[in-house]
């Protein structure tokens, strides 16, 4: 499964092409660093994306699943997750707007929704899945959303009728402890009704105590590169 991600305000102008600020749902500059060519440095203050860009950006996502299929992947994963594009769009901490991609939850929402419908319409619903974080903030920055576990629960509810081949949620901050007592992860699961990939800080005995307690059937492990 190839990931599709546009990192949206965490990037900077030397990244641009023609040296132009970097896009996001709101003129909302991020915390702590990006990469560069010379090294890390603070992402540039974005600009917000204008409505009628939108669909221009959703043509992309399905651009990237064509090229994706090309190239012969079995399938694809929508980032929506850290703190990037979609998940800027999904949280009122980075979402300011006052078009239909802003304000309540259903707005908010809706553009992670028409992206991940635009690209099950190349690879087919059973093809795509979607990563989503409600706890995780790019480092040094403090962008939750007001009241994460009714957005991303709303989100999900709304996901699942898609009928994707998967939700996967790091159940925490990335490269964190587990945090599944700090927020319910399962009522993303039971609502999204499908698939479930656990995914932060499992060990054997956690993932065996989950299996057992929660009937979860798929868990993610990884492990960070040494430094």
């Amino acid at each position: 499964m190839l990931q599709l991600w546009h990192v949206g305000r965490i990037s900077h102008v030397n990244l641009q092409e023609g040296g132009q600020a970097p896009v996001a749902p709101s003129a909302i500059q991020a915390g702590d660093t990006t990469f560069i060519e010379s090294g890390l440095v603070r992402p540039s203050m974005p600009r917000a994306l204008r409505t009628d860009e939108i669909p221009g950006l959703i043509e992309d996502y399905r651009n990237a699943a064509r090229k994706a299929k090309a190239a012969g992947f079995d399938g694809v994963e929508v980032h929506m997750a850290n703190s990037y594009l979609l998940d800027q769009f999904i949280r009122d901490s980075t979402n300011r707007r006052d078009d239909i991609y802003g304000g309540p939850v259903e707005n908010r929402t809706r553009l992670p929704i028409e992206v991940a419908t635009a690209v099950a319409e190349i690879w087919g619903a059973d093809r795509v899945g979607v990563r989503l974080s409600p706890l995780t903030c790019f480092a040094g920055d403090t962008n939750l959303d007001g009241d994460p576990q009714h957005t991303y629960g709303f989100l999900v509810e709304r996901l699942g009728t898609l009928g994707l081949a998967y939700l996967h949620c790091i159940e925490g901050q990335t490269r964190g402890d587990n945090a599944k007592n700090a927020f319910d992860f399962q009522a993303l699961r039971r609502a999204f009704g499908g698939q479930y990939i656990a995914n932060n800080s499992y060990d054997r005995a956690l993932a065996i105590e989950t299996q057992i307690r929660l009937q979860v059937t798929i868990l993610n492990f990884g492990r960070s590169a040494p430094k």
